[in-house]
């Protein structure tokens, strides 16, 4: 069974795959859902709910907007994705759930994904601390390339 982690990152997960992980994290695997996580886990765009609904409302026109918000909620709750909040007041979603930081592009707004290697921290020694981000902010490699032609 796949996990959800960086390493599985590069595969394509079938609807077959996204099946077996929901049911496995207590999910009941509806339509709507299958193809929310779907769409997560695959595209790797960590979209807002809207870009969700708007993506998938293409593909599916019965989707709504409250069906899209309600499975992202029970997916954070089952802590099958993470909240993205590079931005204030811009609720993004990640399917990969191992620690990582982020980085936005300020000229296109992509966001990266990005591997953490070290992070020392001094003066929380005993505390337990539940949630770990880093979010850079800059203009990634492509950006740059444009600006200098």
């Amino acid at each position: 069974m796949k996990t959800n982690n960086n390493k599985e990152s590069a595969r394509r997960w079938t609807l077959d795959d996204v099946r077996d992980y929901l049911i496995e994290h207590g999910i009941r695997a509806s339509f709507y859902r299958l193809k929310i996580f779907e769409y997560l886990i695959n595209e790797r765009t960590h979209p807002t709910a809207e870009e969700i609904f708007e993506t998938l409302k293409k593909e599916i026109p019965a989707v709504s907007r409250a069906t899209v918000y309600n499975t992202l909620r029970v997916f954070l709750d089952r802590k099958i994705v993470q909240l993205v909040n590079v931005e204030k007041n811009e609720a993004r979603y990640d399917a990969t759930i191992s620690w990582h930081g982020h980085f936005k592009c300020l000229c296109c707004g992509k966001v990266f994904d990005g591997h953490i290697e070290t992070l020392k921290l001094a003066g929380l020694e005993g505390f337990e601390i539940y949630e770990k981000h880093v979010d850079l902010k800059g203009i990634c490699l492509s950006c740059l390339k444009s600006k200098k032609s």
